[in-house]
């Protein structure tokens, strides 16, 4: 089960492996046969945010919620297989590109080499990690009861797309809450308006990047994106569209990725709540670093991240905010 600060790991997640890309040269060729990369992560975490079923249960009003701070300790992983003409491998885990741009996903895939230097990714995320909400968001003075909730689904990609710098992913999947009561305690409302609360949804995701080398130690990375979650409550749906720029930098033994991102998110229908239609404004920064073999350690990666997101909302509830900062070790055979 996923708590408070692991979930803040989960959105700044540091890169066990900043890739190669920032050289004009081809990535890392595979190895035949099992592989893995082991991470033990420690840090800190700070957030802000009405769903933290770390802060208090009861609350008195709607305004922003508290902030909540703790250490954080956190092994991740990735085991794979790559047949003896290195162009197919199978791997369960984090997927190391992903990892070097903060975000995260555990999930069975395949992934498939072809002769134009393109590689076609199909994944599978099993919904294995679990996350800690309030069944109902809502309940004023009284204390508020826990649930768990999940996403699952299944996942493109086309990495350098015919040979290119561009790449392409798309996703889908659903996230479901075992036990869905927002507005339930809210007398005034009509069913139907209780009904549009309803956070479970379909999810649907699509995004194009482009990898730009600026010479063999730096690169710049740029994606467009979309993201419709089509919950169950017209106040819940919204379509969310975002950018985002990486520079890649690749100095001696260590590498570094700095990701600034910007979401923009607009609601289907009026909150009944709060008798308006949410729209939030949604930034967040990032440094990633990894210095290659300290000591002279075979195999052995050092990583760190310090990263912080912030969600403006025109609902005072909605406003999230989150800090984190972690220091770790990797280490792959």
């Amino acid at each position: 089960m996923i708590n408070r600060h692991f979930n803040a790991l989960f959105l700044f997640i540091p890169a066990v492996c900043i890739p190669n890309q920032a050289q004009a040269n081809p990535p890392q060729p595979w190895s035949a046969g099992f592989n893995a990369d082991i991470s033990l992560l420690m840090g800190y975490s700070e957030s802000r945010s009405p769903f933290n079923t770390d802060n208090n249960s009861a609350i008195g009003d709607y305004g922003k919620a508290e902030s909540q701070s703790d250490a954080l300790i956190a092994p991740l992983g990735t085991i794979s297989y790559t047949n003896d003409a290195l162009n197919k491998q199978f791997y369960f885990g984090t997927s190391r590109s992903d990892l070097a741009f903060g975000r995260f996903h555990i999930e069975l895939g395949y992934k498939h080499k072809l002769d134009d230097n393109g590689t076609l990714i199909l994944s599978y995320v099993p919904g294995l990690l679990t996350a800690e909400t309030w069944q109902d968001p809502y309940l004023l003075d009284q204390a508020r009861a826990k649930t768990d909730s999940k996403i699952r689904g299944v996942r493109f990609q086309y990495n350098q797309i015919l040979g290119s710098h561009f790449s392409l992913e798309l996703a889908g999947g659903n996230q479901d809450i075992d036990h869905e009561n927002s507005g339930a305690s809210q007398s005034k409302l009509t069913d139907t308006q209780k009904q549009s609360l309803d956070r479970q949804s379909d999810i649907y995701f699509a995004q194009l990047s482009h990898l730009l080398p600026i010479n063999r130690a730096q690169a710049l990375r740029s994606a467009i994106r979309y993201t419709r979650d089509d919950a169950q409550g017209s106040a819940m749906a919204s379509d969310n569209y975002g950018v985002e720029l990486s520079l890649v930098h690749h100095f001696n033994k260590a590498n570094f990725a700095l990701t600034a991102s910007y979401n923009y998110v607009e609601f289907d229908a009026t909150n009944p709540i709060f008798e308006r239609t949410q729209q939030d404004d949604r930034w967040g920064v990032f440094l990633a670093a990894q210095y290659n073999e300290p000591m002279d350690w075979k195999n052995w990666n050092l990583v760190s991240l310090i990263g912080y997101n912030q969600s403006n909302s025109n609902i005072t509830f909605y406003d999230e905010d989150s800090l984190l900062f972690t220091v770790g070790m990797n280490y792959r055979f």
